[in-house]
């Protein structure tokens, strides 16, 4: 031990750990990870996707640190002196790449336990399925490490790090797109896609491929530092990847698999939530209660609120038709989860849209989403007794948005009320299925 602290003073292996937690953790803050029920403080499977997902910055960087420390002994001239004593070469690197390794999985538990402090108070939904993946990441990263150090040996230019650094973000590209695209080579990247979905996760198939990889990746950076003939450390990416690829998912549906009991709901006092989202029972208990007393003016009113567990939607594809006796309430399409949480107000106003109804369009904005929005409004407005603008498409369709919805409800407000009551029930089983035009329907044909 007291050889290792020699080593985590006189190699970079300290300030390589400093620089992976300064690197993954400020990048998790500023980017998309804070954003949206996926969040990386918000569930333990998101929480290990993500941080596996900024990989794609501190794994090149790791391998650019491990070749400077592979260097040393050839910048420092004595390779010779090394190369003429009887003690074996692995004894002694042994404890310089155990520096690294430590120092690795100490900088990756940091990011965890950041995130893991948060994640505790933001959902009651605890596994260990997250674990796994968790781990390969610290695999993947010493691995790194190690790698950089054999290349660095074989290649002692002061060029070597920045082309390795440079190399190794180029690589990490390749692995930013749709879960499983490319496979089943994608599946040799240390980087996950960032996580789409909370009621998903990553194969256990996908996790001890890449497990068996990267063993075989550090295991041969090892060799290549350790051993007089060096071209033996070539031996076992060979074997792993052999073993590997083969048994890669082929396919984006093998890639990820279902996680059943996140997405498993649990009604309370006619609010069904998810088992991933219990956690906001307490917030969402007021605004649900409101919504079905003002919906029970309708003819044939939701008897509860339930939360949709589906995974992400396609671009362009819609939404399917959904059952009217109930509430559906997807919390990503109204930005729920939010750095300032949204006010029982403000819940309420969304989930009364559409008079209980989702948005048939995901991210696709087709030229008709004007006329569903202003149907949506309308709505509203008759449950309400006021019209007020939804915020959804504000900037570039609020006008036209405006206009629909001002003529409908003055065309509603006009009838009698036993037909205003039939036409806002008709349009929204209109909006429930996603088949027809839900202001037609309010307006009988008129706008």
């Amino acid at each position: 031990m007291r050889i290792l602290g020699i080593e985590l003073r006189r190699t970079t292996a300290v300030l390589l750990g400093l620089l992976v937690v300064l690197v993954m953790v400020g990048l998790l803050e500023w980017a998309p990870a804070t954003k949206n029920s996926t969040a990386w403080t918000r569930q333990w499977t998101t929480l290990a996707e993500w941080v596996r997902f900024m990989l794609v910055f501190s794994w090149p960087l790791t391998l650019a640190a491990g070749a400077m420390q592979g260097m040393r002994d050839r910048r420092s001239g004595v390779g010779e002196l090394f190369a003429s004593t009887p003690r074996p070469r692995a004894h002694r690197v042994g404890w310089t790449l155990g520096a690294l390794a430590v120092s690795l999985v100490v900088a990756y538990a940091v990011v965890l336990a950041v995130g893991a402090v948060r994640v505790v108070s933001a959902t009651d939904y605890f596994h260990l399925g997250w674990m796994p993946v968790a781990l390969v990441g610290v695999v993947a990263l010493v691995g790194a490490a190690w790698l950089g150090a054999g290349l660095g040996r074989l290649l002692p230019s002061p060029l070597a790090p920045p082309v390795l650094a440079a190399g190794g973000f180029a690589l990490m590209s390749l692995g930013l797109g749709q879960p499983g695209d490319g496979l089943p080579w994608s599946a040799l990247l240390p980087s996950l896609p960032f996580p789409r979905s909370v009621f998903s996760s990553v194969a256990a198939s996908l996790t001890a491929v890449q497990a068996l990889w990267f063993a075989g990746v550090a295991l041969a950076g090892f060799l290549l530092v350790a051993l007089r003939r060096w071209w033996l450390g070539a031996l076992p990416v060979l074997v792993a990847g052999v073993v590997a690829v083969p048994l890669a998912p082929a396919t984006p549906g093998e890639a990820v698999t279902a996680d059943p009991v996140a997405a498993e709901l649990v009604c309370v006092e006619r609010l069904c939530l998810t088992r991933a989202h219990e956690h906001e029972r307490a917030a969402l208990t007021g605004p649900a209660r409101e919504v079905l007393r003002v919906l029970g003016k309708l003819p044939s009113p939701p008897t509860s609120v339930r939360e949709v567990a589906t995974s992400e939607r396609g671009w362009r594809d819609r939404r399917q038709a959904e059952p009217t006796d109930a509430v559906w309430v997807d919390l990503d399409e109204f930005t729920y989860f939010r750095r300032t949480p949204m006010t029982s107000e403000q819940v309420t106003s969304y989930l009364l849209a559409g008079a209980g109804t989702r948005t048939c369009y995901g991210d696709y904005i087709p030229e008709e989403v004007a006329r569903e929005v202003a149907a949506r409004s309308v709505m509203a407005a008759w449950l309400t007794g006021h019209l007020q603008p939804l915020p959804s498409y504000r900037a570039w369709l609020g006008d036209e948005i405006d206009t629909l919805s001002a003529a409908a409800w003055d065309h509603l407000r006009a009838l009698p009320e036993p037909t205003r009551l039939a036409r806002v029930q008709a349009a929204r089983e209109v909006q429930a299925s996603c088949v027809g035009d839900a202001l037609s329907t309010l307006t009988g044909g008129t706008t």
